[in-house]
């Protein structure tokens, strides 16, 4: 018992005491994301007394979880960067993580109308000229007003237009 508490207090004064900064995160706990090693991350930048580690992607197995690699890239302009020439390299990183998931999801095909109600990430950038920040936006605009009435609806989010509606319009439903 006495060594658990030891280990436990060690722990919470690795985690909270050294000044470790994480990105932006999609359905992982802050707890989960501190507990990842730094090369769960594209980029991690240090000056003296802070460390910031940008876009974790990989889990801590060192997998690549391809719904929180949509969501960073789709949020990448929302880092905050010590270094801002890192942002290019963690670009570059990521990219070359998506383009393998989204070679796989091309050559798969839609198996069925993508509901824009209830779809994660991973199928939203299935569709036609939907790639990860607008995957992003349709999410977090369903997130903040609720479900779609119609699929017209979908043209309320940013920067989904008449052009972009017409490429989806036959892939998509709300029920």
């Amino acid at each position: 018992m006495k060594r658990n508490y030891c280990l436990l207090v060690i722990i919470f004064f690795v985690l909270f005491v050294f000044n470790v900064n994480s990105a932006i995160c999609q359905g992982w706990t802050d707890l989960t994301i501190r507990l990842l090693p730094d090369s769960s991350f594209a980029v991690v930048e240090v000056k003296p007394g802070k460390k910031i580690r940008h876009c974790p992607h990989h889990d801590s197995n060192g997998k690549i979880d391809e719904e929180q690699l949509i969501y960073v890239l789709g949020t990448l302009d929302h880092e905050i960067w010590i270094y801002p020439e890192n942002k290019k390299i963690a670009g570059k990183h990521l990219k070359k993580h998506y383009g393998k998931f989204i070679a796989k999801v091309m050559k798969k095909g839609l198996q069925a109308p993508v509901n824009i109600n209830r779809a994660k990430l991973i199928q939203l950038v299935s569709l036609p000229q939907i790639g990860p920040v607008s995957a992003v936006k349709i999410v977090e605009y369903r997130n903040m007003h609720g479900l779609f009435e119609t699929i017209e609806d979908i043209k309320k989010v940013k920067g989904i237009g008449a052009g972009v509606f017409n490429a989806i319009k036959h892939y998509i439903t709300v029920n």
